[in-house]
């Protein structure tokens, strides 16, 4: 499993390390409401989009309700003109060749890398660029640099995840209907021997609760342990989904570790 590479710091600093309950589960967009609901300006995670070099995209912010819980849906918008697919090489090379900072690029890099490789082995690949369906539009270039941005943003500086939800049931997608969780997201849980836990009550039609780039994002970043903290904060990230089940909600919790 991944953690987040700590700082540069004095030796013997306290560590601001966020904790991430994925009540209902981990997404890009969850991810994403989680930092900006915590104190992320949605404003810088914008600018980083326009660093990227790609227009027609941008965040917004909306204030709502999942069960009982209020929080931020993050969403990412696309002018049609810029709808388009694109390869993981290509992710890579406008994160590489971005004037963001070099710790948003090598992490959001080695996010991208990894997805490469779980796809790779979905589909039977030793090597060459695997067709990433919903993977390759451009909200997963989004997703996964603007969360690197916040975290930093928020000072972060070890990122720490609970067991994952399994989900439950099959979505359809444009490689057809897959059981859930998806195949990448299998293999990115695989690759990083993540905890997996049943769905809140074991509801047998729970759906997609992790998706694939929420799992890469998770997995290369976060430790799956609890730490003691100091809480200062929390955010809610809230998903697209309104259950009567539980709560589709991801909660970030940031403090002072002990």
């Amino acid at each position: 499993m991944g953690t987040f590479p700590p700082f540069l710091r004095l030796s013997g600093d306290p560590m601001r390390s966020a904790y991430l309950q994925c009540v209902g589960g981990v997404s890009g967009d969850m991810l994403l409401g989680a930092i900006i609901d915590a104190g992320a300006p949605v404003g810088n995670l914008n600018d980083a989009i326009s660093s990227l070099g790609v227009s027609g995209v941008r965040i917004v912010a909306k204030q709502a309700t999942r069960g009982g819980v209020h929080g931020t849906h993050a969403i990412v918008e696309v002018d049609d003109s810029s709808i388009r697919s694109y390869r993981l090489e290509e992710f890579i090379r406008i994160t590489e060749s971005s004037s963001l900072p070099a710790s948003v690029r090598e992490r959001s890099t080695a996010i991208f890398r990894r997805i490469r490789k779980a796809e790779q082995q979905v589909h039977r690949q030793t090597e060459g660029e695997p067709h990433l369906g919903e993977l390759g539009s451009v909200d997963t270039l989004v997703d996964v640099v603007c969360s690197v941005v916040g975290l930093e943003a928020l000072g972060i500086d070890r990122l720490y995840c609970s067991p994952l939800p399994s989900g439950s049931g099959a979505i359809k997608t444009s490689h057809g209907t897959l059981p859930v969780p998806a195949p990448a997201t299998s293999a990115l849980l695989e690759l990083a021997h993540a905890p997996v836990q049943p769905p809140p009550g074991n509801i047998p039609d729970a759906g997609e609760m992790v998706t694939p780039t929420g799992a890469a994002i998770v997995t290369t970043l976060a430790a799956f342990s609890q730490p003691s903290l100091s809480i200062e904060k929390t955010g809610y990230g809230l998903g697209t989904r309104n259950p009567d089940a539980y709560p589709n909600v991801l909660v970030m919790r940031i403090g002072w570790e002990q």
